[in-house]
């Protein structure tokens, strides 16, 4: 548990530098490569990111699969599982290269007339560092979901920390030099390529593990490939929702286009963040809960109630604060010519926020092998919403993609999914709207009242930006204390700051 808490901990470390970094490193490198060559530099890695599904679920099914493992304590077989998945990564790799370099080398048919020549070489250079990267990362991800499964969080996120500390001050240094699209591409693979070599050192120094490549049962190998298909599908789905937009933009308008809708992209990503945060480190736990002799429903819908809480205070306080202090927040970071990116993070947030504080309901339909149902769900929907949204971007531009990806996910990931969580999973979802709709009416009412007071004020500096957030925080926590808390909470959250007063005084 305490490897749970601390890696919570650390997530939350990771995401604070990352939006700290990017508060300072994304205005620079727009200044420094100008909105065309960062809409190329965003282009760029969205149409890479879609090698990372080529990960095809492998590394959630090692976390799961070895979890599962842990409740017979069988290490032979253990072996036998970690050996299977590293050969799974391999082939994974091998065909990661070969599509990499097809794209690469027919980049030009891809965007068409719509980035200038000179840029076509950089985009090809860029793609082709990207594919190594990947190649190499999914071979070591074979050791990092090992570590993941055995609960070692403090390594996990500590060393995820150095990563998002070093990639933009090494990009940055390069900047100061050369506007070189290509060498910050390099940087990135350097920087992965090490972390990588630190999984297998720990794997093999600290855990003592090794693997074997000796056959494993053949129903056993078809129930891994099936999960592992079905991640596989939710990823590509995923990849549709949140770069598929970009890649459009790119095609059917411009790179400038692509810049806004990136923009709006990093603040979606540090919501997912810090909802992710808090779920993602219950998936070894909730598999041993399932996989248990005496599985108990009610001790699943205890915690899945208590970890949307939370996740619904931190979530609540992020979204209502963007709300309010957003567009002033992006006009002061990367000028006014962004202003549209705050319109396309509040359509996109609005029905997205629900399925991000429920996220530990997908862990359950991954521990209890029900995912299938998510994911062609999720496929569906994505695919519909591509369809979709070719002849809206035409019409509209970023603002309708928008609006019609944030319906596609109420009607997917919201509706659906909860009447799947309540009827299948048996998860009370009465009981769990009828505490975090308690929760989610406080902070609208909140976010209102507090729309109305700031709409007014000329935020024009940083630190009126700093003087009016900390502010809204202090109404935020205050009126969640007053009017959700119980008495029982409230005593209890009193003692805690007497607690740490008297040893304070100490």
């Amino acid at each position: 548990m305490k490897q749970i808490k601390i890696g919570i901990i650390l997530n939350y470390v990771s995401i604070v530098l990352t939006f700290v970094i990017g508060l300072i490193y994304t205005p620079f490198l727009i200044r420094t490569l100008g909105q065309n060559d960062y809409g190329l530099y965003a282009f760029v890695f969205a149409i890479a990111g879609y090698l990372a599904i080529l990960d095809i679920g492998i590394g959630n099914s090692i976390v799961r699969y070895i979890s599962s493992n842990t409740v017979s304590g069988d290490k032979e077989k253990e072996k036998r599982i970690i050996g299977y998945f590293f050969k799974l990564f391999s082939y994974v790799a091998v065909l990661t290269l070969i599509l990499g370099i097809l794209i690469a080398f027919n980049i030009e048919v891809i965007v068409s007339n719509n980035f200038p020549n000179d840029s076509l070489y950089t985009l090809k250079w860029m793609i082709l560092i990207l594919t190594f990267n990947f190649a190499l990362g999914f071979i070591f991800n074979t050791f990092a979901s090992v570590i993941q499964a055995y609960e070692k969080y403090i390594f996990l996120k500590v060393l995820n920390v150095v990563r998002t500390l070093a990639v933009p001050i090494f990009s940055t240094i390069a900047l100061f030099n050369t506007q070189n699209l290509v060498l910050l591409t390099l940087i990135l693979f350097i920087v992965n390529s090490i972390v990588s070599i630190c999984y297998f050192v720990y794997y093999k120094r600290v855990l003592r593990l090794s693997l074997s490549f000796e056959e494993l049962n053949k129903d056993f190998k078809k129930e891994i490939f099936s999960y592992a298909v079905i991640i596989f599908i939710v990823a590509i789905a995923d990849k549709m929702y949140w770069q598929t937009d970009q890649i459009l933009l790119g095609i059917l308008k411009s790179p400038e286009d692509v810049a806004i809708y990136a923009v709006a992209i990093q603040f979606v990503n540090i919501f997912m963040s810090l909802s992710l945060a808090i779920s993602n480190v219950f998936l070894p736990r909730i598999t041993k809960i399932v996989n248990a002799e005496h599985y108990s429903v009610t001790e699943i819908n205890i915690l899945y109630i208590k970890v949307s809480k939370y996740q619904t205070f931190v979530m609540g306080l992020a979204f209502s604060g963007f709300i309010i202090l957003g567009r002033d927040f992006i006009e002061l970071w990367v000028g006014p010519k962004y202003e549209l990116a705050y319109f396309l993070v509040v359509i996109l947030m609005s029905t997205f926020f629900i399925d991000l504080i429920q996220n530990l309901g997908l862990t359950v339909m991954q521990a209890k092998g029900k995912y299938s149902f998510r994911a062609y769900t999720l496929i569906i929907c994505a695919v519909l919403n591509v369809i979709i949204s070719v002849p809206i971007i035409k019409i509209y531009g970023s603002i309708g993609t928008a609006y019609i990806t944030a319906a596609f996910i109420l009607l997917g990931n919201v509706i659906i999914l909860n009447i799947y969580f309540h009827s299948v999973l048996k998860l009370n979802m009465l009981k769990y709207w009828n505490e975090i709709g308690r929760i989610i009416l406080i902070i609208v009412l909140i976010t209102l009242v507090s729309k109305i007071f700031v709409i007014n004020l000329d935020i024009n500096t940083w630190i009126m930006f700093f003087s009016v957030s900390l502010v809204y925080l202090a109404i935020y926590v205050v009126f969640l204390f007053l009017f959700y808390a119980s008495i029982a909470e409230k005593k209890k959250i009193i003692s805690h700051i007497k607690s740490v007063n008297f040893r304070i005084k100490r």
